[in-house]
């Protein structure tokens, strides 16, 4: 998924003659931390301001052109999704500035809609089941993992991974388009796998899977 398909023109754009006053007023009407600044005369990208440098100043009708403009990446309707998760999140902006290959303001991604389009990327509200597994990082095999859920008529809607810190294993959420799971969880089991977590709208697991569900559950709050 790229920028061309989720970015937002919505957004307002301040110029150097706004005051501090107006851009604060935006930022509260439009819940960000952050807005986007272009040239007075044309919609070349400048930069953005901040609330917290706003807020840093005591007078507030002065011109947001004679305040600092912070200097964070932008990114092109061609980047992708995970390029611009990794700079809102590094950055720690509430908007990601999208400019053209002259350097013309686009729009800009914001962080609020990125939860939609991370929902719709990860397939999290598809209809289906959820199931975390734990494996060591060595034994991580996508083709083992294909094999055993489609074998149990089901299919891999989105697959992620996540290094567990404590333990140096990794944890691996798989969404699936199987309503029911059971099956899927208990070959899972068969081969050795360790199911952390799972969620599914119908079906049952049996009473070991069970009372392993809820010695986790009871570990984790210890």
């Amino acid at each position: 998924m790229l920028v061309k398909d989720f970015i937002t023109k919505e957004i307002p754009v301040l110029k150097s003659f706004d005051t501090g006053e107006y851009a604060l007023t935006l930022m509260d009407d439009y819940k960000l931390k952050h807005l986007p600044v272009v040239s007075d005369n044309s919609f070349y990208y400048k930069g953005i301001i901040s609330e917290k440098e706003l807020l840093s100043h005591t007078d507030l009708s002065t011109n947001i052109g004679n305040l600092y403009l912070a200097e964070v990446p932008s990114v092109r309707l061609e980047t992708h999704l995970f390029e611009v998760l990794t700079l809102i999140t590094r950055n720690k902006l509430s908007i990601l500035p999208v400019i053209s290959d002259m350097d013309e303001y686009e729009g800009v991604v914001t962080r609020e809609h990125l939860v939609d389009v991370c929902t719709d990327f990860f397939q999290a509200d598809a209809p289906g089941s959820t199931i975390v597994l734990e494996v060591v990082p060595s034994d991580y095999s996508v083709t083992d993992i294909a094999r055993i859920v489609e074998s149990n008529n089901a299919h891999i809607l989105s697959m992620q991974t996540h290094p567990e810190e404590k333990n140096g294993q990794l944890l691996i959420t798989l969404k699936l388009d199987s309503e029911d799971a059971s099956a899927v969880i208990r070959s899972f089991e068969r081969f050795n796998y360790t199911v952390l977590w799972h969620f599914m709208e119908n079906g049952l697991v049996d009473d070991i899977f069970q009372q392993r569900m809820n010695e986790l559950i009871h570990y984790m709050n210890i």
